[in-house]
């Protein structure tokens, strides 16, 4: 993972050949004063087939999602906050069973994420040119950033046929084309504030997909205005992103020092960070 890792070549002309090489985040002991104070996961073993070593969602505590999806009805007919809120402290909370068995049931979310932060991380240790050179895409040099980024889809976020996979391909997409919709400067133009907040993005994204799957696709009854719809989709959007990502930005300091296991380690605290995040901004809107 990462392109200090060398790429060899792409299998398509836009694939690199090692993208079945990528193992499974390693999964890090929390540091005792991390003030959130979430707890560690058990270490991944990685499997003898590459190509299977996603890890599987983790669906303990998932039967107690009624009372979320409750909630979640309560916000989709009303637009309450207050029921947006309660909806997500106990989809976190109750529905999964806590922010640790929430992070870890984003499984393939988890490890594009680890792809993503790795590409971050060689931009910033060995520069833009190299990293296009590398991954044979230097004939996008100069292009906006979302045809690169677009152009890494099948790296960062393989197609598949699990639900947790489809979550973080759609949340790929949807940040690639809000980037082309905003500031779509070139790829080497970035700043490395700029594509940290890019990744930060498809963590919130690829979490809103996933409540959405468990909350929003299962018997909850949704307003038949399609405005309505999309207004409460962009509240739900509004909510996970307000809560999380000015509070997860300071997680990637020094991030171009860091080895493959410890972009893989900051990528599963970041997400259990973010579901705590959200709880308690859920239980602060109630």
């Amino acid at each position: 993972m990462g392109t200090s890792k060398g790429y060899g070549g792409p299998a398509s002309g836009l694939v690199p050949s090692w993208v079945d090489d990528v193992g499974p985040p390693v999964v890090p002991a929390q540091p005792a004063n991390d003030p959130l104070n979430v707890s560690p996961e058990p270490t991944a073993q990685p499997s003898s087939n590459p190509r299977h070593d996603r890890p599987p969602i983790d669906n303990s505590g998932t039967s107690a999602l009624s009372g979320a999806r409750g909630n979640f009805t309560r916000f989709a007919r009303t637009g309450s906050q207050s029921s947006l809120g309660r909806a997500l402290s106990t989809y976190v909370r109750k529905g999964t069973g806590g922010a640790s068995r929430a992070a870890r049931r984003m499984g393939a979310s988890r490890v594009a994420a680890g792809r993503l932060l790795g590409v971050i991380r060689d931009v910033q240790q060995l520069g833009a040119a190299e990293v296009l050179r590398q991954l044979n895409l230097a004939g996008l040099a100069g292009q906006p950033a979302s045809n690169v980024f677009l152009a890494m889809l099948e790296f960062v976020c393989p197609a598949g046929g699990a639900i947790d996979e489809a979550v973080a391909r759609q949340a790929m997409l949807e940040n690639i084309g809000e980037l082309a919709a905003t500031s779509d400067g070139s790829f080497e133009d970035m700043t490395s504030e700029q594509m940290n907040d890019f990744f930060l993005d498809f963590v919130g994204q690829s979490i809103e997909g996933m409540v959405m799957a468990d909350l929003g696709g299962r018997g909850i009854t949704l307003p038949d205005d399609v405005a309505a719809v999309e207004r409460m989709q962009r509240q739900l959007h509004s909510f996970i992103t307000g809560s999380t990502r000015g509070r997860l930005s300071d997680r990637l300091e020094g991030l171009p020092r860091l080895t493959d296991q410890e972009v893989n380690q900051v990528v599963s605290r970041i997400y259990e960070a973010a579901f705590e995040l959200i709880a308690a901004a859920g239980e602060s809107a109630e």
